[in-house]
């Protein structure tokens, strides 16, 4: 599917399998879940989001009210895994995903770093499209390069 020069590819969840960050209540939903962590970095406990692969891309994908957010699932820091951190909303109504590594807050609309600031620092967020029926696709520029890498085994 393709819209807006986007091209569009479905993932095994829908808006529905997702946590929605925000309902508070829903939280007595889900298990609390430990975050793997180094020594001395913040271990917490949380819901997650969900991880998907999609066009040879791991992605995190979190809901907030009606909307899905997909953003590339290792921090551009350090790789830690986005999946497993909390949403949270900063000033100026920006809502934000914080790595549980080591707490840098990514933009879930931009993919801009907005803490700690540091000019130039940004994830890849890609668009989502909910069906009506729920179902989740995710958007690309272009299929993945794999795909047409005559050493690829599919």
């Amino acid at each position: 599917m393709q819209d807006d020069q986007k091209l569009y590819f479905p993932i095994d969840l829908t808006i529905y399998d997702l946590y929605d960050w925000s309902k508070p209540e829903e939280k007595f939903r889900y298990a609390q879940q430990s975050i793997p962590f180094k020594r001395g970095l913040q271990k917490q406990n949380s819901k997650t989001g969900d991880l998907v692969s999609c066009n040879e891309e791991e992605i995190a994908v979190f809901r907030y009210h009606d909307r899905v957010y997909a953003i590339k699932e290792k921090c551009p820091h350090l790789g830690g895994p986005l999946h497993l951190g909390d949403i949270e909303e900063l000033p100026g109504n920006s809502l934000c995903v914080r790595c549980p590594w080591h707490s840098w807050r990514f933009d879930l609309s931009t993919g801009q770093l907005k803490q700690p600031k540091k000019p130039g620092v940004c994830s890849v967020v890609y668009p989502v499209i909910v069906k009506e029926d729920g179902k989740l696709l995710i958007g690309f520029d272009q299929f993945d390069q794999k795909y047409f890498s005559a050493e690829s085994s599919f």
